[in-house]
């Protein structure tokens, strides 16, 4: 028994039995969908995670403890500043209070005097990290002769009227505290390049960590409630004009992108069906196909989430535009399979007869398509980027999907009774279209032809240029108030940006230590040398286990009893109170515990309090595992293209130690090469895979030529296209065109199929047409519902495929139809010059 048989008998004898495996498919579905759902919103996830850079933007967004930190801004008017100047402490002190908070920066720790304080308490383990030489040197300072020289030599400058050296006991008496911090304040040379306030004194920064649990969606969208809650009453007491109060984080990202996939999900899917399902009513002006239709694609939807969920575990925000598309694709086998039905019904068929005809005549064409467009979404696969590796794999599934339920569930939704309208306006203009076109094909080839020639050689010009997108804006929601407060805090500051990361991980602290002493110093060659502007790196908290017990054995050489009793005699002589002399007497006792061994090493990281502004200075470095860190670069400007992303992977990196770059823009121009590799390369496969297809379907050269022309041209048109609307290509949205090969090439598949076994061109054509122009034009609403996507990677890729379908839409009716006709004409027309020969011989 033929499929198209079984088809129609199991639809018109067996509906029970249909409608029973349809509800164990639905109900199966659904529970997988309500257990495992999870949503993922890891913008990463787009990028291809074979790259080394994108690798190392994932672990230092998840590994770093700043992935907690949200910058706040204060912005006011001109006429403010003063007051703005006033207001920040308030506000500073406000944020402290807030049970979401666990440390606050609003200002350089230094200028605190329990920031001074807990640098002291580094002093130690600083002191005894100190290289030999530079060891020797500062404990010198110890020796009874040099501190009474260094107490008097004090003492005269402040009789002198300097202010310096009072500031100077206050958090160095002894004199080795400096020294021992000279490396790690020179780690600040990054942030000091990158101050909290604009030069225009119109914005202040306020960084805040917060003590969210964890960094899921759902995580970052509760502290993002409370952080505008406190936002909505922070500003009460100010009195100046307009005062913004922006924030910015990755938590702030998050909850953004996580609530936006909703509003994505709704506006998309209720966009898709709405256009998509005006398109049919108009076509064929009958509810119960319209919906069966619905009920069929929700089907598909449901069947290929559910498996989507058994495949990845979680789905992501590019993956929800999956409903949208499958809608305005999987609707096309609908309208290709209803068009046949109701031809074969106006010709007097029974409704099981015209079913067996329906799938008889397009179900090969309709497996050929879902097969051709399938490929085309699992092409995606081989971008290496998990977002769009689900995206293909999703719709490839519910694509093939719905090309099975189309021919078989869609049709419980039809009935015997049901007969088509007696006037079908819009089967008359395609059959007057059609027959015109049979009549004189020339004619409208000389009239869409130099259209698309035109617009191929636009697509071909090297003027106007089409514009390639590449930065970080490209990844984010198009409103976004996070992105609107980077935005402001860079252009208010036009000396913040991005640096270039480089991450090392070492297996013990002594390797640590020596990665990043050669790092360092490497690097500062490069500063030297005019190719890096400024760099920062951990060197001073990584500390040797080995150097430091050697300094310690060092330390034993000191008579400590003889120093406390010449810095007690110094105090007196000088005149100084003793009070400023406690922490100095201090650090003695603790200096004399670590040598004597009494006590051990202090660990630097148990001796700061939590609530430290220092620690913003040390997770900058460090994650939660001690021995990942991170230095940073800043370039001489901005990284945005491939020649400055490989001279600084030429150059950064030093041989023996392991170290990955990364940083958004750097990654981001890392990418170029592979985006333009996913534009060329790929889209030349799937071209080649549909060449193939096309030469094993039709087995007919110049049908093959032709269909070969429409697809070169419908891809100049939409290249033509993107370039005089100056719509960007972006890192992600190239993959459009390899899916317009692969969706595109299908109409021309429905048509000359019929075409080629035709018996009455005329009308069999002409009935194809049809589903086949509605077809396209839900498969351009489908794709044209995701340009009112937030997430501009979905709302890109979406503008893409709506030009790239339209343009291969009217390159089939206008170009292969005639085409066709044209190469029927000659060679009918050979053929009876042929056989007048063969008479007249």
């Amino acid at each position: 028994m033929s499929y198209s048989k079984f088809i129609a008998r199991l639809v018109t004898e067996r509906r029970g039995f249909l409608w029973v495996a349809v509800a164990l498919i639905a109900a199966a579905s659904i529970y997988v969908l309500i257990t495992r759902m999870t949503l993922d919103s890891e913008v990463l996830n787009l990028l291809p995670g074979k790259f080394e850079s994108v690798q190392g933007l994932k672990v230092y967004n998840n590994d770093f403890a700043q992935t907690r930190e949200l910058t706040f801004a204060l912005l006011c008017q001109p006429n403010d500043v003063d007051k703005l100047e006033e207001f920040s402490p308030i506000f500073a002190e406000r944020l402290r209070a807030q049970p979401w908070t666990t440390r606050v920066l609003s200002g350089s720790p230094m200028e605190t005097p329990q920031g001074i304080h807990d640098l002291q308490e580094l002093a130690v383990p600083l002191l005894l990290n100190l290289e030999p030489q530079a060891f020797a040197e500062t404990i010198s300072i110890l020796q009874p002769a040099n501190l009474q020289a260094r107490l008097s030599h004090l003492h005269q400058e402040i009789e002198a009227g300097s202010p310096r050296p009072e500031f100077e006991l206050q958090l160095d008496s002894l004199g080795v505290v400096a020294p021992a911090l000279k490396p790690f304040a020179g780690n600040a040379a990054l942030q000091e390049g990158q101050p909290l306030a604009s030069p225009d004194r119109t914005l202040r920064i306020f960084l805040a960590v917060t003590n969210q649990a964890t960094l899921d969606a759902f995580a970052c969208q509760a502290l993002m409630e409370k952080v505008n809650a406190f936002r909505a009453t922070a500003n009460e007491g100010w009195d100046g004009g307009p005062l913004e109060i922006l924030v910015t984080g990755r938590s702030a990202y998050v909850a953004e992108i996580s609530l936006s996939m909703r509003h994505d999900i709704v506006v998309t899917l209720l966009g898709s069906i709405l256009l998509v399902s005006t398109v049919f009513f108009v076509g064929f002006r009958r509810w119960l196909p319209l919906l069966g239709m619905g009920f069929s694609l929700l089907l598909c939807c449901l069947v290929a989430l559910a498996v989507g969920l058994l495949i990845f575990h979680e789905l992501n925000m590019v993956t929800i535009g999956m409903c949208a598309i499958l809608i305005g694709l999987g609707v096309d086998f609908a309208i290709l399979i209803f068009g046949r039905y109701q031809q074969a019904r106006n010709e007097g068929s029974d409704h099981a007869s015209a079913i067996e005809e329906a799938v008889a005549k397009l179900g090969r064409a309709i497996f050929f398509g879902a097969l051709t467009t399938s490929v085309g979404f699992l092409a995606l696969l081989l971008g290496g980027a998990a977002g769009f590796t689900q995206l293909g794999v999703l719709i490839a599934i519910g694509i093939l999907v719905a090309g099975l339920f189309m021919t078989s569930v869609f049709f419980l939704f039809t009935r015997e009774r049901s007969l088509p309208p007696p006037h079908d306006w819009i089967l008359i203009l395609v059959r007057l279209y059609v027959r015109r076109m049979l009549r004189a094909p020339a004619l409208i080839l000389w009239i869409a032809l130099p259209l698309l020639l035109l617009l191929f050689a636009i697509a071909v010009s090297p003027k106007p240029p089409i514009i390639f997108d590449a930065s970080t804006k490209s990844m984010e929601p198009k409103s976004s108030a996070a992105g609107y407060a980077l935005q402001t805090i860079m252009g208010k500051m036009p000396t913040r940006w991005e640096p270039v990361i480089g991450i090392v991980r070492a297996p013990n602290e002594e390797r640590l230590h020596a990665d990043w002493r050669k790092v360092e110093a490497h690097w500062r060659d490069l500063l030297k040398a005019g190719a890096i502007k400024d760099f920062s790196t951990p060197a001073a908290l990584a500390l040797s286990p080995m150097l430091m017990e050697d300094n310690r054995r060092r330390l034993r050489t000191i008579d400590f009893a003889a120093t406390r009793q010449a810095l007690e005699t110094a105090v007196t002589q000088e005149g100084f109170s003793r009070d400023t002399f406690t922490a100095g007497f201090a650090l003695l006792d603790r200096l004399q515990a670590v040598a004597s061994g009494a006590q051990p090493v202090p660990d630097w990281r148990k001796q700061l309090p939590l609530s430290s502004s220092w620690w913003f200075l040390v997770d900058r470095y460090f994650a939660q595992d001690p021995l990942l860190t991170v230095g940073f670069v800043t370039t001489n400007q901005p990284v945005e293209t491939h020649a400055q992303k490989e001279t600084l992977r030429e150059k950064l990196p030093i041989a023996g130690v392991p170290m990955t770059l990364s940083g958004w823009s750097f990654t981001l121009t890392d990418l170029l090469p592979w985006s333009h590799h996913q534009l060329i390369l790929i889209s030349g496969l799937m071209a080649f895979f549909d060449a193939f297809l096309l030469a094993v379907l039709y087995r007919d050269l110049r049908l093959w030529l032709i269909q070969i022309v429409t697809l070169i041209l419908a891809v100049g048109a939409m290249i033509a296209t993107m370039k005089l609307a100056h719509i960007a290509l972006n890192l992600l949205n190239v993959l459009a065109f390899r899916l317009v090969l692969a969706i595109g090439v299908d109409y021309g598949i429905y048509v000359l199929l019929v075409w080629q076994k035709a018996r009455e061109v005329e009308h069999d054509v002409a009935g194809v047409l049809k589903p086949v122009a509605l077809a396209g034009l839900t498969a351009i609403a489908g794709f044209g519902s995701l340009g009112f996507a937030n997430n501009p990677t979905l709302s890109g890729l979406g503008v893409a495929c709506a030009i790239g379908l339209a343009w291969s839409l009217f390159a089939t009716i206008f170009f292969t139809l005639p085409a066709a006709a044209a190469a029927r004409s000659k060679s009918i027309e050979s053929g009876a010059q042929e056989s007048r020969k063969y008479f007249h011989a």
